[in-house]
């Protein structure tokens, strides 16, 4: 057989069909057998390819009636080498099984699937132990097809797919008396063993354990999607309280730090003044104290303008001004302000310049403000009899280096990494008290990013801090 077409029969076949001819036998039609025994037979035909032999117990039907026979499957070749199987058949004594079929009628009573014989008209012709215990609760009317699982439409529904060689497949939700329960009802057209008529078998699986288990995770998703909701508009108004809050706060310290510093450089101008004597003389004690009040105003205003600093950079509002200027002007500011600041505390200040002659391009003002607070804090957290030093150069890539070394208190591995965040200083001894509010880091950060340069910074407690100023060649100019 091939195609699902007898190719060759021998004189047995031609009895066991009722055939008078060769002819007659090769010409009948097997195209209206049901999908299960197409399907099986193309299995079969697979597993013969290979070189196996199947034997299976099969009712095959002879003009309408039914035959329990022995089926042997043996793979050979026809003319024009195509492959075939030979089907070997033995007829079964009525009434008696053999162990194969037995065994499956066995399994079918044994088996937690239900399955379910229906005559054409809808009647329940036979079902296994498991459907019968499923839908056996108190109904004494005659049970059908369309009864049993409450559609008038479903045998309609199933000859539609069976016409069109496809499946009939289903999920419902039955009454059953084990209470509500969901299955799978799988339907195929055969034909009854019994009279040789066409019958509906249907198999059914409880799926609702899994049905129960998909809608209490879409039930979780659905809360999961709502507390997340929830918790993103939390979030989403936590954040725009933030903003605002931190707008709020740089727009308090921008005011605040311009209506300060007016008052303090009238301070700052009336001090000079009073200690030069304009107003008329003043003894050697009033002088000292007039000292006094010049160096804190003018630490007050160091902190009000690190302020404003800080808060034009989180507005996002710093400007620079780039221009080309000389490196020798920066050497030169860097010199003449530290030269004496370091020589008050006995420190030895040493400032090397390998790249003479090269210019920068970008806001010079800003640029001498990133040294001054690098060079400001290794002065401020060295000790007296310590070293500060300023050494400019360029790396192989031939990007610009400054890069500031002392040996004082050092930083704590465990600050490093926070030491360049707004308020907060890089050493936490007592060194600190008093030194700042430690924004110096924060803005110099800022200011070496906004000229597309990089801040390294690398210490030791106790052994002293390494600042280097990594700027891109593209920022310079011989």
């Amino acid at each position: 057989m091939t195609d699902h077409n007898i190719w060759w029969g021998n004189e047995a076949a031609l009895h066991f069909w009722e055939a008078e001819t060769l002819a007659d036998l090769v010409s009948r039609d097997f195209s209206t057998d049901s999908m299960i025994v197409r399907t099986r037979l193309q299995e079969i035909f697979s597993h013969t390819s290979q070189g196996e032999r199947v034997e299976e117990h099969w009712t095959l039907y002879p003009n309408g009636s039914p035959k329990m026979v022995v089926m042997t499957f043996t793979p050979v070749t026809v003319e024009d080498n195509k492959k075939a199987v030979l089907i070997e058949s033995t007829p079964q004594t009525q009434g008696t099984l053999d162990h194969r079929a037995q065994r499956i009628l066995e399994a079918v009573r044994y088996t937690p699937l239900m399955i379910s014989t229906f005559a054409m008209d809808g009647r329940l012709l036979a079902q296994n132990p498991a459907a019968a215990n499923v839908h056996d609760h108190g109904n004494n009317t005659q049970v059908t097809l369309e009864t049993r699982y409450n559609d008038p439409e479903i045998l309609k529904r199933i000859l539609g797919r069976y016409k069109n060689r496809k499946r009939f497949r289903t999920d419902l939700m039955l009454q059953t008396s084990l209470g509500e329960k969901w299955h799978t009802l799988t339907a195929e057209v055969g034909l009854d063993p019994v009279s040789g008529g066409k019958v509906v078998v249907i198999t059914e699986e409880d799926i609702t354990q899994r049905v129960q288990a998909e809608e209490d995770l879409r039930r979780l998703n659905l809360d999961l999607e709502k507390r997340v909701s929830e918790r993103t508009h939390k979030l989403s108004l936590a954040q725009q309280e933030a903003e605002t809050a931190n707008e709020s706060k740089g727009n308090f310290l921008a005011t605040m730090s311009h209506e300060l510093r007016t008052p303090l450089n009238a301070i700052i101008g009336f001090t000079e003044m009073l200690s030069h004597q304009i107003y008329g003389p003043v003894n050697e004690r009033q002088v000292n104290a007039l000292k006094d009040i010049d160096q804190s105003a003018r630490h007050l205003l160091e902190l009000i303008n690190e302020l404003l600093d800080a808060s034009t950079i989180e507005q996002g509002e710093l400007k620079l001004y780039e221009e080309q200027f000389g490196l020798e002007q920066l050497v030169n500011y860097c010199r003449a302000t530290f030269e004496i600041e370091t020589i008050k505390k006995d420190q030895a200040f040493k400032l090397s310049n390998t790249v003479p002659g090269l210019f920068l391009i970008g806001d010079a003002r800003r640029f001498r403000q990133i040294l001054t607070n690098l060079l400001a804090n290794a002065v401020k957290y060295t000790p007296e009899g310590g070293e500060v030093s300023l050494v400019i150069t360029r790396d192989k890539d031939m990007n610009l280096i400054f890069t500031v070394i002392d040996n004082g208190i050092g930083i704590p591995e465990n600050r490093l990494h926070d030491v360049c965040k707004a308020f907060t200083q890089a050493a936490s001894s007592s060194w600190a008290a008093g030194k700042g509010v430690g924004l110096g880091l924060y803005i110099t950060s800022q200011l070496v990013a906004a000229h597309g340069g990089e801040l390294k910074i690398s210490s030791e407690e106790g052994k002293g801090t390494k600042v280097s100023v990594i700027m891109p060649r593209e920022k310079t100019r011989d």
